[in-house]
């Protein structure tokens, strides 16, 4: 029976049918059948998409293709560059007065952004709640949180307020915190706008502050740690008072800080200056009869230091009566890199203090803040 089975199939399949190999079938025979087999899987799926919904236009076909799209954009969103992060006025008011907690005393500033509103109208306001009301509601600039620039400007609106500019002790204020169009603190090009004593590089950072001999009083603000372009710091012949926030004065790319003839007092922190503004090279202290402080021989590679003899130890008195050269040039000398100070002053004369100019012309009264308790 098996043999007359055998007779009626095709002779090529004989051997299929018999052992179930393909042993009679050409090479390209077999590849065709694959080739054809593998053609009606192809069009099975495709159909299946077709009338299962994934696929096609108009009518519910293309419906549940508007879905596929709305279902899959959100997906895409985590990985997104962190510029498509929330924007809206809420997330700027809240960061923004988070990142202004963060280089700000603490009790200088609410926890609720809501709490800044009308602080210029309310005696009891820090000159931080003025400044904070100032960059997040009334500034014309508008800068966002994420501009490099935003605590920058922070930083010179507490300024403003807290060491005299509101309140007109400043001999020159020109273009600072313009009530009605307070304009960009670096200037347009040619220069326009630029607020006093205020110097920036192409990128809009604040790189020199220059405030000497202007009238400048109460406490550096230790806001000023906002300033990490900053390459210049001079409040030199001022009636600045208290003693020096050493994050204030130890920016990465400080070089030349002028801090005399002031009210300045306690010790001053040579240690902590050096290890944040390595590159630092002009230290010029001398004139502040309450500050003093021990020098490290790590400020043996500055190019000039001039500071108040009787005020440091060691002693920088000078080598001997008819010598130019300090105990303390000598004791740089003395170390294994030889390295001393270009210029080492040893001021022995008492600063005058600075005076405002008896023609300066009263300021319109204003709420200018009073400092939080303790700071």
């Amino acid at each position: 029976e098996r043999e007359n089975d055998k007779q009626k199939v095709n002779p090529k399949f004989a051997d299929l049918h018999e052992t179930g190999q393909w042993g009679g079938l050409s090479k390209w025979e077999k590849y065709g059948i694959c080739v054809l087999t593998l053609g009606v899987i192809g069009v099975a799926v495709w159909l299946g998409i077709q009338f299962g919904g994934g696929g096609g236009s108009g009518g519910e076909g293309g419906e549940n293709q508007n879905t596929v799209v709305q279902t899959r954009a959100p997906t895409m969103s985590p990985s997104m560059t962190p510029t498509l992060a929330p924007t809206g006025t809420g997330y700027r008011l809240t960061t923004g007065l988070t990142m202004m907690k963060e280089i700000s005393p603490s009790i200088a500033l609410p926890n609720n952004p809501e709490a800044l509103k009308g602080a210029k109208t309310r005696s009891g306001s820090t000159p931080q709640m003025l400044a904070a009301e100032f960059i997040l509601y009334d500034d014309a600039q508008k800068l966002s949180v994420r501009d490099p620039t935003f605590l920058e400007r922070y930083a010179l609106a507490v300024f403003y307020y807290a060491n005299g500019g509101c309140s007109g002790d400043w001999i020159t204020r020109t273009n600072w915190m313009d009530p009605v169009n307070a304009t960009n603190h670096c200037g347009v090009a040619g220069g326009d706008g630029k607020w006093h004593g205020v110097f920036c590089n192409l990128q809009g950072r604040v790189t020199e502050v220059k405030m000497n001999g202007n009238y400048v009083t109460w406490k550096l603000p230790k806001e000023f740690v906002a300033f990490t372009e900053l390459s210049t710091l001079e409040v030199s012949d001022n009636r600045m008072v208290g003693e020096l926030p050493s994050e204030a004065i130890s920016m990465p790319k400080l070089f030349t800080l002028l801090l005399n003839n002031n009210d300045f007092e306690g010790v001053f922190p040579f240690d902590v200056v050096k290890q944040g503004a390595a590159s630092l090279d002009t230290l010029w202290i001398q004139e502040n009869s309450q500050l003093s402080g021990r020098v490290p021989t790590s400020f043996c590679s500055l190019g000039s230091i001039t500071l108040d003899c009787a005020n440091f130890l060691p002693q920088p008195v000078y080598v001997s009566p008819d010598s130019s050269e300090t105990t303390f040039v000598a004791d740089c000398k003395a170390e294994p890199e030889g390295i001393s100070p270009r210029e080492y002053t040893c001021n022995t004369e008492v600063g005058v203090p600075v005076e405002k100019p008896a023609d300066a012309p009263a300021p319109a009264p204003r709420i200018c803040g009073t400092p939080a308790a303790g700071t």
